[in-house]
């Protein structure tokens, strides 16, 4: 049954594994095609209409990320696995943080659009879901970042350093290195995505009133 168990886990994981590279990657590349990023990868299969360029990079970053885990842990990636566990859901509140916010913009900005979904309560109601919810996210975040963030204010008891993952005991720093450092290359990654994707619009943008007389002579 043990090993049964384990390999529909293996089987599990990488199943929902490869549905979330894929949901992500044809984001990405929707992004990239939208300008939010280089064009190049924002490019489909004329064949299959897969985002092959954008898979590529993630493959070849995730590869990246691996070999360094492996010589960051030294194999030891049993007291790690935690730590990377939150790396990866810390990103995904990342993605959190600009998408809640936008209801109430996008209410204002596009008040005529239908929505098949609409939260209940009018402006206020979009408001106060929008703050909750965007709260839980930096709650969260601020939790996996720095595990026990809060406790002893305000007089309450208990020390910090004690929600600390169990293979982290006593390594403060060590910890926060594991979700620090690759939270900042991340971010970077993505700030360069958007700079690129803005001066490449730009570009194309102060071409393109040079080439409409030829087009409408032709």
């Amino acid at each position: 049954m043990g090993v049964l168990a384990a390999v529909g886990l293996i089987v599990a994981l990488f199943t929902s594994g490869v549905a979330w590279a894929m949901g992500e990657n044809r984001a990405q590349a929707v992004a990239c095609s939208d300008g939010t990023g280089p064009g190049y990868f924002g490019v489909l299969s004329a064949k299959r209409g897969t985002p092959v360029r954008i898979s590529l990079l993630s493959g070849v970053l995730a590869t990246v990320v691996m070999v360094a885990a492996l010589n960051f842990t030294a194999g030891d990636t049993g007291k790690y696995f935690s730590a990377g566990l939150n790396l990866a859901i810390s990103m995904t509140m990342v993605a959190y943080l600009t998408v809640f916010p936008t209801l109430p913009v996008l209410r204002r900005r596009f008040p005529e659009l239908a929505r098949p979904f609409v939260v209940p309560g009018g402006r206020l109601g979009g408001y106060l879901a929008s703050v909750l919810s965007t709260a839980i996210v930096v709650f969260t975040m601020c939790q996996l970042v720095w595990p026990g963030v809060g406790t002893g204010w305000f007089g309450s008891a208990g020390v910090a350093d004690d929600a600390l993952p169990d293979s982290f005991a006593g390594q403060r720093w060590t910890y926060e290195l594991t979700q620090l450092v690759p939270l900042v290359v991340f971010l970077g990654i993505g700030v360069v995505f958007v700079l690129l994707g803005r001066w490449e619009t730009r570009r194309a943008a102060e071409q393109l009133p040079a080439q409409l007389p030829e087009r409408v002579r032709g």
